[in-house]
């Protein structure tokens, strides 16, 4: 869904939207009266918003007062859009998570709705919001080609000094000079409260870019350095190390290098821990679970999409898409019923890459819910941008069918 600031805060009730708006730097410009009737208040809000917005070209204002207000629209409309993007299961569950000792945070959740509490959390809990916006834009990549996992030793204490992760993030910098990247940095620091795990994100100034843009109504290509970013994860407790860098293994291993010696103050000797590969191959004769997960609340599984890939180099990949239905054929079911071949259909074809549906059992009283996520044989899959119990289900559901190891899927 595209966003715009009306849809969403036609969804934000009293009195979460007037503390947003009264703690918002666009508030001093703008006037409104809360004593409206509270289903109109959003309304009312939006066209104070373009009023203000307005009024930038009425000659009314000096160019004091127009940088000012030009800068707090930009950020009204900013800040909006990343609250909309965390207001969702996995960010509720991590703001839950990260707070549970926190009583006026919970207070707050429990009188208020998905994007209202993203958007409290956002005023009142600055650091907290910024903390999870880090942590899912990094679980968003994991697993990606620019992902890799090592494991060091378990313990280990980071620096509290800005200049030592100053050096590191301009130690970065470096790795990215030979393709354009400049040599300024700005690293941030966020800790995962509930697994102890410590996430610095680093952003670099990337090479030169021209960019499509609109100044005062008028079209132009603005020249501007796009901050390349790149991070790092290490969870003391287990000793593992996520690095996400853009350039291969030599980057990684830099990355780390520089890791051992700026954040932890000694030489440390990763160990790359290899990706599972999916084995999905097993799911050619249909789903067929060897372990009882009813408990989970797993009313049924089916595969959505599944990739077919020649085993020879000639052939092409063949993507068979069946519907969201529980009772249709599924898209193994759909392949082996219109898809021929000369020689077997198993010797031919490896299975690539599926989607796999799960429809959870309905509590009572409740739309039975669903979700689906993506699983490759090469050891990618979606299953980290579900929300923690659904990736709990999911790993299990690969272990039952003998897709993954039991112990690889936990890890």
């Amino acid at each position: 869904m595209i966003f715009t600031p009306a849809h969403f805060l036609r969804h934000v009730t009293m009195p979460t939207l007037r503390e947003f708006t009264n703690a918002h730097s666009i508030s001093k410009h703008m006037k409104i009266d809360w004593n409206e009737a509270a289903q109109t208040l959003p309304i009312k809000l939006n066209a104070a918003v373009e009023a203000v917005q307005a009024s930038l070209s009425d000659g009314t204002r000096d160019a004091d007062e127009i940088t000012a207000i030009q800068q707090a629209l930009d950020l009204w409309q900013d800040d909006l859009r990343r609250i909309h993007l965390l207001s969702n299961d996995l960010a509720i569950n991590d703001f839950h998570n990260s707070s549970a000792s926190d009583p006026e945070v919970l207070e707050a959740f429990a009188t208020r709705a998905v994007q209202e509490q993203a958007l409290w959390v956002f005023h009142s809990r600055p650091q907290l919001f910024r903390d999870v916006e880090l942590r899912l834009a990094f679980q968003a990549k994991a697993n990606g080609k620019s992902w890799k996992k090592h494991r060091i030793e378990r313990g280990l204490t980071l620096t509290q000094e800005q200049t030592n992760l100053d050096a590191f993030s301009l130690g970065v910098a470096d790795l990215f000079i030979k393709t354009g990247g400049g040599k300024s940095t700005h690293v941030e620091k966020s800790v995962c409260i509930f697994n102890g795990s410590i996430q610095l994100t680093i952003y670099v100034e990337g090479p030169i870019t021209a960019q499509a843009s609109f100044t005062k109504n008028k079209f132009k290509y603005v020249s501007t350095r796009i901050a390349l970013e790149t991070a790092i994860v290490y969870q003391p407790a287990t000793g593992i190390v996520e690095s996400i860098i853009r350039g291969g293994s030599k980057n990684h291993e830099a990355m780390l290098h520089l890791f051992g010696k700026h954040v932890l103050g000694r030489e440390i000797r990763p160990e790359e821990i290899e990706k599972t590969r999916f084995k999905l191959n097993e799911l050619r004769d249909g789903i067929e679970l060897f372990d009882d997960i009813s408990s989970l609340g797993v009313e049924k599984i089916r595969l959505r999409r599944a990739y077919f890939k020649p085993r020879s180099k000639k052939g092409v990949v063949i993507r068979i898409e069946a519907t969201a239905e529980p009772g249709h054929d599924d898209a193994v079911e759909l392949a082996r019923k219109t898809l021929h071949f000369d020689h077997l259909f198993e010797t031919e074809y490896d299975i690539a890459g599926v989607c796999m549906l799960v429809y959870m059992k309905a509590l009572e009283g409740k739309k039975p819910k669903q979700f689906s996520f993506d699983v490759y044989t090469t050891g990618l899959s979606t299953i980290k941008n579900l929300s923690v119990k659904n990736q709990h289900i999911a790993n299990e559901i690969l272990a039952s069918l003998n897709v993954s190891d039991a112990e690889e899927s936990s890890d």
